[in-house]
């Protein structure tokens, strides 16, 4: 399903969130986008929705949506598995 040449777009939220934990944190959810735009990992549709989609790393969760025709990925939110809902 992955493709080389995937834009991922953060929206104002998933930003603000990783400007706001500390290096450590940032370059690992860093990490998890690159491989969110390969298509790897704990990724699931949510259900009822059509290009929903929850990303799973360790205790965070990043919610985004995937535009096939355009290769891109639309980050909506990235928090702690308790303060997120989907």
């Amino acid at each position: 399903m992955g493709a080389n040449n995937v834009q991922i777009r953060l929206k104002k939220q998933a930003q603000k969130y990783l400007d706001s934990v500390d290096d450590n944190t940032r370059q690992k959810l860093y990490k998890a986008l690159e491989q969110l735009s390969r298509w790897e990992g704990d990724i699931v549709r949510l259900a009822g929705t059509t290009n929903r989609y929850r990303y799973k790393i360790a205790h965070y969760r990043i919610l985004f949506t995937w535009e096939k025709g355009d290769i891109v990925i639309t980050v909506i939110e990235i928090n702690t598995r308790t303060n997120i809902k989907y």
